[in-house]
């Protein structure tokens, strides 16, 4: 018995679309899970001397921009999991700085949460229990 299997210019380009989208599906599955992580930078600061002034970077350097947080604004972006991200505050006369994102400590957590307060600047990854990580500097 032979069988012989032919295929038409047609069947031959929905083959090769079929095979293309599959490798887009994966290429954009493996992107996403390098781009998992959210973190957040969470306002808890009286209104007094004024908002939070807020810079992020990443290892390369780029900066992510400078945002102005009062009291209970979020600011938020997506990480790269493989990247470090570096944060620094400014709080009227107090500063701080921290690592917002670190691989090794918060890879395997979708969400990384930080608290400023006039204490402190807390680390949580559920929401609900807070560490203080940072202490404010001045001058």
């Amino acid at each position: 018995m032979n069988i012989t299997f032919t295929m038409t210019n047609g069947s031959r380009i929905l083959l090769f679309l079929a095979i293309a989208s599959f490798a887009i599906c994966t290429i954009a599955v493996e992107e996403q899970a390098d781009d998992a992580a959210i973190v957040h930078i969470i306002s808890d600061l009286p209104k007094q001397p004024g908002p939070v002034d807020v810079v992020c970077k990443f290892n390369g350097g780029s900066s992510l921009g400078e945002h102005s947080l009062n009291a209970g604004d979020d600011y938020q972006w997506s990480a790269q999991v493989k990247t470090v991200y570096y944060c620094r505050a400014i709080w009227g006369n107090r500063f701080a700085a921290w690592h917002a994102y670190e691989p090794s400590r918060d890879a395997s957590h979708g969400t990384v949460f930080w608290l400023v307060k006039d204490h402190g600047i807390f680390l949580s990854w559920d929401k609900s229990s807070w560490v203080k990580k940072v202490a404010w500097e001045t001058e």
